[in-house]
């Protein structure tokens, strides 16, 4: 069973807030498997100010960054009872950007669950605009437990 979650589920499942959670939506997550996040890029989104003046452009690091945030969500259990998901970024290979992402983009970033080993888990990704791939690659998330004492 897929799921679809809106900027509030994403807050509660998510340790990230605002000017760092970059997900707008994620359509057809399936936990463990697979999931569709999504990520409009607009002209006021502040990492555009300076990326590039006159020519702004969305850092491939804020792709690769929102890219995990949907794979840390598929890490997560359906009915988000474990509370945030505390899971960090330990490798980014092989990611290769093919096109500039620019304002009015829509991002669907696609990633799909791989192979886990203790508390490491990998992830393929394809990030799309209109159906073309903008860029692609592989991540490792670590699932950090949370200390039940704070």
């Amino acid at each position: 069973m897929s799921t679809t979650l809106q900027a509030g589920d994403i807050l509660s499942r998510l340790p990230h807030r605002h000017p760092m959670v970059l997900l707008d939506r994620v359509e057809d997550l399936n936990y463990g498997k697979s999931a569709t996040g999504i990520k409009n890029i607009t002209i006021s989104d502040p990492v555009l100010q300076g990326h590039f003046p006159n020519n702004p452009v969305y850092p491939g690091v804020y792709m690769i960054e929102a890219s995990a945030q949907l794979c840390g969500l598929l890490l997560g259990s359906p009915a988000g009872e474990d509370g945030p998901v505390l899971g960090y970024l330990a490798s980014v290979r092989k990611f290769k950007f093919v096109t500039p992402v620019h304002p009015g983009d829509v991002l669907n970033i696609q990633a799909r669950a791989g192979v886990s080993h203790a508390n490491l888990a990998d992830f393929s990704v394809d990030i799309k605009v209109s159906g073309k791939i903008v860029a692609s690659g592989s991540l490792a998330l670590a699932r950090i437990d949370p200390d039940p004492s704070t």
